[in-house]
């Protein structure tokens, strides 16, 4: 039987080798009923070992200042990709994204926004996405960097490329979650205007996600309804759905009744007859019956449908 009794204080290890070397040694003698199988590890496999614990004892702001060299002043573009990718890890944690900017990180952001290969780009929106969700320390800071939101905005309205224009929505989107002072930039730049027109794009997921954007920005903020209304957002969502059905049809009927609900004046422009919208709503209702796939839009649909409704019991017991 094993000795129960605790290691000598000069044994106690220090360090995760030091424990694993002393794991194999106790169990050498473990069980004296058979023959030990314990024998020196090989030496490739001894090197792999040592790499890998020294990996698990990595330094995170030294692998993000390293990041950062490969991003700025290498040449190979796998290699700066990777670099990215790890820089992205990091920064998806909050503590480490204010280490980022702490070691003078944010200085690159608008160098990466000018980067003439796409793939940096949309990596240098991606990475500033992690540094500010849910950050708002980082959030503040990016607010901070002069022109760099705007910057951001105008990418996503007018690059060239798709997914540099996704990913520029998404650090938009990250940038004004629950942060008012990025919101009122934002409405101020006209940025209402500038999702209208990603919704009006032909790539889907960035329609999908500008409409899902415009939904959970008036759901944090109703006050902007009346914005959306001066500038016919409500026609122009309607008018969307007379295209090919697509996924993207969910995320403009979840629009629509995001702006509409608990707002009269929202309400009185999606119920204009010359919208037609109560047989645009019947006849989703008829093609979207038995869909399993399709439940949330066959809901909102639905829910669209009682506010006409409604309005027509409305009208009926006042002509009583």
């Amino acid at each position: 039987m094993a000795s129960s009794n605790p290691p000598r204080g000069d044994r106690v290890p220090k360090d995760l080798k030091g424990l694993l070397r002393f794991c194999a040694e106790a169990t050498k003698n473990e069980d004296h009923t058979t023959e030990s199988t314990f024998k020196r590890m090989p030496e490739e496999k001894r090197k792999w070992l040592d790499e890998f614990l020294n990996e698990m004892t990595v330094n995170p702001v030294e692998r993000m200042k390293a990041c950062l060299f490969t991003i700025v002043e290498g040449v190979d573009l796998d290699k700066k990709i990777a670099a990215f990718d790890e820089l992205h890890d990091w920064c998806e944690y909050i503590d480490f994204a204010i280490d980022f900017h702490r070691i003078g990180g944010f200085c690159v952001l608008q160098y990466l926004l000018h980067q003439d290969e796409p793939v940096m780009r949309w990596k240098g929106l991606e990475l500033i996405a992690a540094l500010v969700q849910n950050n708002p320390y980082c959030q503040k800071v990016v607010l901070e960097e002069p022109n760099l939101f705007k910057e951001i905005l105008l990418i996503l309205d007018t690059d060239s490329d798709a997914t540099v224009r996704t990913k520029a929505l998404l650090a938009t989107s990250c940038l004004t979650r629950d942060f008012p002072e990025a919101q009122k930039i934002f409405v101020d730049s006209d940025g209402f205007s500038i999702i209208l027109r990603a919704m009006q794009s032909n790539v889907e997921k960035l329609k999908v996600k500008a409409a899902f954007m415009l939904s959970s920005f008036v759901t944090d903020k109703p006050e902007y309804k009346n914005i959306l209304c001066d500038m016919g957002m409500i026609d122009q969502l309607i008018g969307h759905l007379g295209e090919e059905h697509s996924s993207f049809h969910e995320h403009l009927l979840s629009a629509i009744l995001t702006i509409v609900q608990d707002f009269p004046r929202g309400i009185k422009e999606f119920r204009r007859p010359e919208l037609d919208m109560e047989q645009i709503l019947l006849q989703k209702q008829k093609d979207l019956a038995g869909k399993e796939e399709s439940m949330e839009e066959l809901h909102y649909a639905k829910e669209l449908l009682k506010l006409i409704q409604e309005n027509q019991s409305e009208n009926q017991d006042v002509a009583r």
